[in-house]
């Protein structure tokens, strides 16, 4: 593997003797976001970092204080999961090897803010500190980590960020470059494994110490436009000694109050070199600025090309109102950038420093009409539409927007009973994520939790209804009418939930696995159902056995059928509300043991019937079985079966085909509900004469008599058999079943076939599938 030696060349660049790589405190920054489970060559990002940093800072110099940060490792969704989990400090190799082999990858990416941690703790302000960023995706925390190494840059002592990229784009590589473009660090691409290392390499290569030389005088050109619009992306051609971290600038001469700022960083090797041509965006403020070539080694402008940013008609057109909660349509007028958005901003938010509600990027809308549409809040007030430029961070057009309140209402007709189904009309916005949801202020010590919900849209849209079940208990309830664009209740009222009858009535006994007949009272409610209930399962903490829902039953009459348990005892029947979870109420029932029996023959003679006279509990799955114990190794088979309701149930008789094989067999009495035996008893299959007479020689095609001797059953049959056939596995010509012939003499009559050859007669037993006894034939 090629990732190992990646970071075991890095730490090693970082502790070479330049000044753009040698550092006495250095912090890791490491990314275990949810996206480094995503894999390179088929392998995890987080196991190859893992392998990679085990090597890494096993060879880092012990002298030299070494620390890691970890962001994105302990909760989803947490913008500041960020823990320095190794302070800097010398011989810090077996702590953080062991911190990194713990780490579980699950959260967001909040790499500004924990680069601005990390360089924190070095006191970078006070010392030199030198952080190196591992990381397989971009800001996700609202961050920006250009202005970061800015600040990092003009206030520390001397400070520098070096970023490692995993399978970043070159659009996404430029976003996190700029940390090391404006510290003096160096920015490695990785899109796979070569480029991964040959990055490496030529890092290495580029920042190893080299003895002083003369400087050799280079020069550069740009060729741009003189004067473009706001925010387009503006095409450079340029010439020069293009060295790896050589770069492009845009600078505006007039900020600082004339000292000048850098606002765009174009570093070549992120480019195209070998066209000498790349594109920057332009600035979102009209004026004039500059485009630098920058020398990395000689830390130098080369060349300088004066332009002018040139204003674009920018607009926001959209009504003056809308009523709280209602999709807002906007048209807009502007550069269509990239990152160019629509924001809603409430400006009284946080105390008058405002607040952005809503953004909708101009290309997730309608971006051809040039049109995308966005929720309104859920509070009335007056906010304002930003046309958001998202490369400048900046506004390129405002316009206020009043919301207006509206009438929203649920209007239900009671009496409501526990358990019953609550038909609600509402008056509202009906936004895409609205519900009607039932609450319980009560719960949760008073904090109050949502029991049930319906989204406007899942149910009668189109009459403004929705149906919730009521709660199992009665008691003081709230209908709330929540906007899910806003996470907001919009509107509340109480609602009474009544007492409800519910009752069982069934025999107070029964005999073990007979059905139970059940009348029952309640809500009949679409999840209600009757349960059977094993209070000593499962160590007293008991188990359902059987349920059947209320209306799968007599729902007219309220009656409910469930089987009986197989074992006698003290059990439970449960009336239990579904949509609530909960038993509303319960009734013992005493099981008494069943009396089961099986009678038969002790000793049968094999293939013939076995005649069985039964005793249970005669259930709709109760079967009778044949059963060979010695089957599968010991473990058992059922070899034949009748359900008790098939064959002579008022006689209480079945009867079954018997094993061609002599031995020891069992018959079972089956209960199919419980999937349990409860009756066994052992019968001997005996041998008897089988065989077949017949002529020695026949004439082919011609009608020949068999007089057979075995056990004449069902499907038994006498089969011409041509064992050349299908290359020797053998085929069946023809057959005649027993029964279809002179059955009382023993014979059948059979056709030989059309061909002269050797034959096999066999005597074949359908039920078991097996040749009971053969002899030759030859047919001239």
């Amino acid at each position: 593997m090629y990732f190992p030696r990646m970071f075991a060349a890095f730490a090693a660049s970082i502790t070479l003797g330049s000044a753009a790589i040698a550092a006495e405190r250095t912090i890791i920054v490491l990314d275990a976001s949810g996206s480094m489970w995503g894999q390179i060559a088929g392998k995890a990002k987080i196991e190859i970092a893992r392998e990679a940093l085990d090597r890494v800072v096993t060879d880092y110099d012990p002298t030299k204080e070494l620390g890691l940060l970890v962001y994105g490792h302990r909760e989803k969704g947490q913008c500041k999961d960020i823990e320095l989990v190794v302070p800097a400090q010398a011989g810090a190799a077996s702590l953080i090897n062991q911190s990194v082999g713990k780490i579980k990858p699950k959260g967001k990416t909040p790499l500004t803010a924990s680069v601005r941690q990390a360089a924190e703790s070095l006191k970078f302000t006070e010392d030199k500190a030198t952080v190196v960023l591992i990381t397989d995706g971009l800001e996700t925390c609202n961050a920006d980590p250009c202005a970061l190494a800015r600040e990092l840059e003009e206030t520390g002592v001397d400070f520098t960020a070096h970023v490692v990229g995993f399978g970043l784009s070159k659009e996404e590589g430029r976003e996190v470059a700029c940390l090391a473009d404006e510290t003096g660090g160096v920015y490695l691409s990785a899109a796979d494994a070569t480029e991964l290392q040959e990055a490496l390499n030529e890092t290495v290569q580029a920042e190893a110490p080299v003895e002083e030389e003369a400087p050799v005088e280079v020069t550069a050109s740009l060729t741009a436009p003189d004067s473009i619009e706001i925010t387009k992306l503006m095409t450079v051609d340029w010439e020069g000694p293009g060295d790896k971290f050589d770069r492009i600038q845009i600078h505006d001469p007039n900020a600082n109050s004339g000292e000048g700022k850098v606002i765009r960083i174009q570093t070549l090797h992120t480019t195209d070199v070998a066209s000498r041509e790349l594109q920057i965006r332009v600035p979102a403020s009209p004026g004039l600025y500059e485009l630098r070539y920058y020398h990395s080694n000689q830390k130098k402008f080369l060349a300088v090309h004066e332009f002018e940013a040139t204003p674009v008609e920018v607009a926001i057109l959209a009504p003056d109102s809308v009523p709280i909660a209602k999709m807002i349509t906007v048209e807009w007028i502007g550069p269509g950038a990239k990152y160019d958005s629509i924001w809603l901003w409430d400006p009284s938010a946080k105390g008058g420093e405002g607040r952005k509600v809503r953004e909708v990027r101009l290309r997730q809308g309608d971006f051809e009409n040039n049109a995308l549409a966005l929720p309104a809040p859920g509070k009335p007030g007056t906010y304002e539409l930003w046309y958001w430029s998202g490369d400048d961070k900046t506004a390129l057009a405002t316009r206020p927007l009043e919301v207006t309140d509206a009438l929203v209402q649920m209007e239900t007709e009671p009496p409501h009973a526990a358990g019953s189904m609550i038909k609600i009309d509402w008056i509202g916005p009906g936004a895409r994520y609205d519900e009607v949801q039932l609450w319980d202020p009560q719960a949760k010590g008073g904090d109050g939790k949502k029991l049930f919900s319906k989204r406007l849209r899942q149910d009668d849209f189109d009459n403004q209804q929705v149906t919730l079940p009521a709660p199992a208990e009665a008691g003081a309830y709230e209908l709330r009418y929540w906007n899910g664009d806003n996470n907001l209740i919009i509107a509340s009222q109480p609602i009474d939930i009544d007492e409800v009858e519910v009752s069982l009535v069934a025999l107070d006994q029964i005999e073990a696995a007979r059905p139970i007949n059940v009348i029952w009272e309640g809500p009949g409610a679409r999840y209600d159902e009757v349960q059977l209930w094993d209070l000593s399962a499962k160590g007293g903490e008991g188990k359902k056995l059987f349920s059947k829902r209320v209306r799968q039953g007599d729902f007219e009459n309220k009656a409910v059928t469930l089987p009986g348990p197989a074992n006698g005892g003290e059990y439970e029947l449960r009336y239990y509300n579904g949509d609530s979870r909960l038993v509303m109420v319960t009734r013992p029932i005493t099981v008494q043991e069943a009396v089961v029996s099986l009678e038969a023959k002790d000793r049968i003679g094999q293939g013939y019937v076995i005649k069985v006279d039964w005793q249970g509990p005669g259930a709709r799955y109760d079967e009778v079985h044949v059963w060979d114990p010695n089957a599968k190794g010991g473990e058992g088979k059922k070899l034949f079966s009748v359900r008790v309701r098939n064959d002579d149930f008022e006689n209480q008789k079945v009867t079954l085909q018997s094993p061609v094989k002599p031995g020891f067999y069992e018959l079972l009495y089956y209960n199919g509900d419980n999937r349990k035996v409860m009756a066994t008893r052992q019968i001997e299959i005996v041998p008897i004469d089988i065989g077949i007479e017949a002529p020695e020689a026949v004439e082919v095609e011609t009608k020949f008599a068999v007089t057979w001797q075995g056990p004449g059953a069902r499907y038994d049959e006498i089969q011409i058999w041509d064992p050349n056939a299908k290359g020797g596995e053998g085929k069946k010509l023809t057959g005649r079943r027993l029964r279809n012939d002179d059955y009382d003499n023993n014979k059948v009559t059979i056709k030989a076939p059309d061909k002269p050859g050797t034959y096999q007669l066999r005597y074949y037993n359908g039920d078991n599938r097996a040749v009971l006894a053969e002899r030759e034939i030859a047919v001239q």
